[in-house]
């Protein structure tokens, strides 16, 4: 808001340049249409790849918009603590899919899985799977944090998710109070592989597109 008059009446400034994206997302079979979830400013796309004709489709904290690689008219948006919604109009309307979890992350991770388009995984503090684009879930790992943390931040959720697209079965999760663990059969058993890492928040898994043994960890 600008006041020229001291105080006495302002006026609303809405075109700052100023949005920030948390993620972004190309519609894999129509590259033209580009997605984005913007902070405070919901989830906005363009159908054509123009710079002038975004349009938000979604609302609340944008985070991570994705796009079904075999429907274009299936997308997913999210808001803040892992709230998750799911489109089957591209982007008329939009349905709650959120699993039963009170246990998430500001910026809750989930994917689709590289093996099967209706095939989703979601952190909490243990891994949600579904095979029916999030109409029912299931568990499928222990917890994967140290447990619930309270001070001047809450900790104990699971903050990234990866799969590999060498072998579908191996499944890559790190934490927030720096825990990395992978699943070699499809969330069977877990392994805790962070022991020599630093003992930070772990921002981001990345499974080796090569090598399904191999992982990166920020």
């Amino acid at each position: 808001y600008v006041s020229q008059n001291g105080g006495s009446s302002y006026t609303f400034k809405n075109t700052l340049p100023i949005t920030q994206f948390y993620m972004c997302e190309v519609d894999p079979s129509i590259p033209s249409r580009l997605y984005g979830g913007a902070q405070d400013n919901g989830t906005v796309r363009t159908l054509t790849g123009n710079l002038n004709d975004w349009t938000q489709i979604f609302g609340g904290d944008g985070f991570t918009p994705q796009v079904d690689p075999t429907n274009s008219n299936t997308i997913y948006a999210t808001f803040q603590y892992g709230n998750i919604r799911r489109s089957d109009n591209n982007g008329a309307t939009f349905a709650n899919i959120k699993p039963n979890s009170t246990i998430t992350n500001w910026n809750t991770p989930y994917l689709i899985h590289p093996g099967n388009s209706n095939t989703l995984l979601y952190g909490a503090n243990v891994v949600y799977k579904t095979t029916n684009k999030g109409s029912s879930w299931s568990i499928i790992s222990p917890d994967l944090t140290n447990g619930p943390h309270s001070g001047n931040l809450s900790f104990g959720t699971i903050t990234t998710i990866d799969v590999s697209t060498v072998d579908n079965t191996v499944i890559y999760a790190g934490t927030d109070d720096g825990n990395v663990w992978v699943s070699k059969n499809d969330g069977g058993t877990w392994d805790k592989v962070s022991a020599n890492l630093p003992n930070r928040w772990v921002t981001k898994v990345h499974a080796d597109p090569y090598n399904a043994s191999t992982a990166y960890v920020t």
